[in-house]
């Protein structure tokens, strides 16, 4: 499992190492390309941290507790994040979808940026919340350390599963009847396509695994260890298959027209689709 783990975190690397590059050299600026961009470098993060913790493993070293301290921080960092930008992203588009104009017009200029400053602070201080109130230090006996973790993992479990997933799926659910309402003569967005995979991947590849590790608190006859290893492989192979839903959706029914290969996660991202829709809504409105 864990030598699987490293062979997806290699490849997972060089995908979204990719993607970076193409985000900062070739893609087309928008709201919600900032949004992907931010999503793609907490990917990364916990790639590193995967990748660092399995060869750590593997080659029987013993980095100082400092070290494995920032690594389970960013880890956790990485993931809350991710999990708060496809939140987001869906939000977002949904608001672009149905209420254009006032998305145009009264949205603030620099609330993209305002929101990835929010979502990178919210995850750093729950993910420090979360490893300093469960893991054991000497000032602390282990009965005060189980409650405060219990306390952090019910902070976690309403920011992450009563607040921002409900929001996730609702959004997603109603982007996808948005799809599926559309005038068949009207191209699909590709953006929705990507937005719905990259939503369905996390509920069924991370969602499962991190409810499994809040309710261990609880439940204390399930195997950690084994529950570590199983965690660390799906984080990498959700991380490693993000790339690989932009290259499907960016290939699928590619235009012949579209030449350079590494447009397609520019295509991944377009929603021609709405606009189409804009465009022949003002057209019957003249």
């Amino acid at each position: 499992m864990l030598i699987t783990s490293i062979a997806i975190c290699l490849l997972g690397a060089i995908g979204n190492l990719i993607i970076l590059w193409l985000f900062c050299c070739k893609v087309k600026k928008t709201q919600l390309t900032l949004y992907f961009f931010n999503m793609t470098v907490a990917n990364l993060l916990m790639i590193f941290c995967n990748f660092v913790v399995v060869i750590t493993y593997f080659t029987r070293l013993h980095p100082s507790l400092i070290f494995q301290r920032i690594m389970q921080i960013l880890h956790i960092c990485g993931f809350d994040t991710n999990f708060y930008f496809i939140t987001i992203i869906a939000m977002e588009r949904y608001l672009i979808v149905t209420s254009p104009a006032w998305y145009q017009h009264h949205r603030p200029k620099n609330l993209s940026v305002a929101i990835c400053i929010f979502l990178w602070g919210l995850s750093c201080v729950v993910s420090f919340v979360n490893y300093y109130a469960c893991n054991p230090r000497f000032d602390i006996n282990l009965n005060t350390l189980l409650v405060n973790c219990k306390a952090a993992n019910i902070i976690e479990l309403i920011i992450e599963f009563i607040f921002f997933l409900p929001i996730m799926v609702f959004f997603t659910v109603a982007i996808w009847i948005q799809m599926h309402k559309r005038n068949q003569q009207t191209p699909l967005a590709r953006i929705d396509v990507t937005i719905v995979a990259l939503v369905l991947l996390f509920l069924i590849v991370n969602a499962p695994v991190r409810i499994a590790n809040i309710a261990a608190t609880w439940v204390r006859r399930v195997e950690r260890f084994m529950l570590g290893k199983i965690t660390l492989l799906m984080d990498s192979f959700h991380s490693a298959s993000n790339p690989f839903v932009y290259i499907i959706v960016g290939f699928w029914n590619r235009p012949k027209s579209v030449k350079p290969t590494s447009m397609f996660l520019e295509i991944a991202l377009k929603d021609e689709g709405c606009m189409a829709e804009k465009t022949e809504a003002g057209q019957s409105l003249a």
